[in-house]
């Protein structure tokens, strides 16, 4: 049974509730849509995630923005389901820095057997620093 807007509400207030990968990369929701299936989140890099340059390691760049697209498509769904994620493409627009990024994530297409979705990554001045779109499987939320 899909979540009340209160347990849903309650349930995203509850960070022990996010997995670790989230947590360790800094997540912090600041706005979503369920309806419109969009979520923006606050990512807080640490200095450990920096490559010989000083910016944020492209792996880690792409789980901010997988982690954001998966989110907002589980979310779309009241959390009855995870998207595992099949396939993602992501491109490197400008280095991240080992700053507060906002990245936001959406819903192209929610269908029975794939998920498709879009995400893109900003700066704290707005300037776009990657974009990625990924394919996902809908599963159900394991109890």
């Amino acid at each position: 049974m899909p979540l009340s807007d209160d347990e849903l509400h309650a349930f995203l207030r509850d960070t022990s509730k996010h997995p670790p990968c989230a947590r360790h990369l800094g997540f912090e929701l600041l706005d979503y849509s369920i309806d419109a299936g969009w979520a923006e989140v606050a990512f807080s890099p640490r200095p450990e995630f920096a490559n010989p340059a000083g910016a944020v390691q492209g792996g880690f760049v792409c789980a901010m923005l997988d982690d954001t697209m998966s989110f907002a498509a589980s979310l779309s769904r009241r959390f009855e389901v995870i998207v595992p994620t099949l396939q993602t493409s992501v491109s490197y627009l400008r280095p991240t820095p080992i700053a507060r990024v906002i990245a936001r994530g959406e819903v192209l297409r929610f269908g029975s057997s794939s998920v498709v979705m879009q995400g893109a990554l900003r700066d704290g001045t707005g300037s776009l620093l990657a974009v990625a779109t990924a394919t996902a499987v809908p599963r159900l939320f394991p109890a």
